[in-house]
């Protein structure tokens, strides 16, 4: 969209804006909030470079964008193309940001202010906020791990058992066949990264799903089932929601942390040997067998993601049976290939349900499965016959596999209850 000067019809989306002189781009930049951001720009007795940037302005484009995080890196490849005098005039002493990808066998990955002639070092950039820059980096290691460990080792590293590394790239001693195959596979994820970070993800997600589809005609499910959590990760990274900036932007940065640390908590706890992301709870709600409800809820990054949430009327089940309503439900949730595959999954009940989900999903690719059962507060799990206490884990550990409980039971009841009331007024 464009505007003369001084007009201030502006969208309230996240986006970037191009004020020009005539054709010719003069400042770019980039905005949470394009009405709150360039209508700071038409105060009145604007001065120093905002005034002069007003004053010799003539024309004011903008480019919506679906979050912050794409228009970091729409303002990132615009600022590199046509190089605006008052992008250099208005960042006085403070400097750009550059991701720096080392050139060598495993390339490391990096931010710096100051990208060089290194040749050995390929650059990207310039971006504008360092927090920003980190949270995208944050999040693209999720989807395609690289190393960060300065010297080789022996053992695998702390990050390749959370599934933030590939595990070989650090260690002393790699085999040939091992080395060949991963190294592969590695500079797959850096040439990824480097797409997105130069603007080119729609281009990377068209390769992803033709790829995906090649491995299904080839039946390597597991490799499609391996590009299709790649493909969700990327469009979760462009429909990321959190505020970058200011404040706001520190307590999303928190959010994150705390995941982290969760996570890695629930991985130990369960013996998981890959990253935890997508977590759905499940629940069953009926009355004696009537108007029985089976509902799934959604938990990313450890956070709910509502649009996600699905509810099941049963169908095949009469009677007082919850386990068989319950293998029910995931069956048919499986049955939905278009929805992203969770990494774990954790039933309201006790070890009859548990059993029952790890049936249901006998010819599926299985998630890891717990059970949490209310009375004494036991998690139960696929590879230990004792029950654990929550009590005995960590506070934030405990309070998240109780809210995912929580609120898969909160869903399925709010939907039983709708049920009842329909067949009540049916009556």
């Amino acid at each position: 969209m464009s505007a003369v000067i001084g007009k201030k019809s502006f969208p309230e989306n996240p986006g970037v804006y191009v004020f020009k002189k005539n054709q010719t781009p003069v400042y770019i930049g980039k905005a949470a909030n394009l009405k709150k951001r360039l209508s700071s720009y038409f105060r009145k007795n604007a001065g120093g470079k905002v005034g002069e940037l007003i004053n010799e302005a003539t024309k004011l484009d903008w480019i919506e964008t679906a979050s912050e995080i794409e228009a970091l890196i729409k303002e990132a490849k615009l600022i590199k193309k046509y190089h605006p005098k008052y992008n250099i005039l208005m960042r006085d002493d403070k400097n750009y940001f550059y991701v720096g990808v080392t050139k060598e066998e495993f390339p490391k990955v990096f931010i710096t202010h100051q990208p060089g002639v290194d040749l050995k070092t390929k650059y990207i950039g310039p971006f504008t906020n360092g927090n920003a820059l980190k949270v995208v980096l944050r999040l693209l290691r999720r989807v395609f791990p690289y190393c960060t460990c300065r010297k080789p080792h022996k053992r695998p590293c702390l990050n390749s058992q959370i599934g933030r590394c590939l595990g070989f790239c650090c260690l002393k001693s790699v085999s040939q066949k091992t080395s060949d195959r991963a190294k592969n596979d590695y500079q797959k994820s850096i040439e990824n990264i480097t797409s997105v970070l130069n603007g080119k993800s729609r281009k990377l997600l068209l390769q992803l799903k033709r790829g995906m589809r090649g491995a299904v005609k080839n039946q390597d499910f597991e490799k499609a089932a391996k590009i299709r959590d790649q493909i969700f990760g990327i469009e979760n990274i462009f429909a990321h929601r959190a505020v970058l900036y200011g404040n706001r932007y520190r307590g999303s940065i928190s959010k994150i942390e705390r995941w982290d640390k969760i996570e890695q908590t629930i991985r130990v706890v369960l013996k998981i040997p890959k990253a935890i992301s997508r977590v759905e709870g499940y629940d069953i709600s009926n009355i004696s067998g009537r108007e029985a409800t089976g509902s799934m809820v959604v938990f990313i990054d450890g956070h709910p993601a509502k649009s996600e949430y699905r509810k099941f009327k049963i169908r095949t089940v009469f009677g007082s049976n919850d386990v068989a309503m319950l293998q029910e439900v995931i069956r048919r949730r499986l049955k939905h290939t278009e929805w992203r595959y969770p990494n774990l999954m954790l039933i309201d009940g006790g070890r009859p349900q548990l059993n029952a989900a790890i049936a249901a999903l006998s010819n599926f690719q299985k998630p890891y499965v717990v059970a949490l059962a209310k009375r004494e507060e036991e998690l139960y799990t696929e590879k230990g016959d004792i029950a654990i206490r929550l009590s005995s884990l960590p506070q934030d550990v405990a309070y998240f596999f109780q809210r995912v409980r929580d609120e898969s039971h909160r869903f399925a009841k709010k939907y039983h209850h709708k049920l009842r009331e329909i067949s009540y007024r049916a009556k």
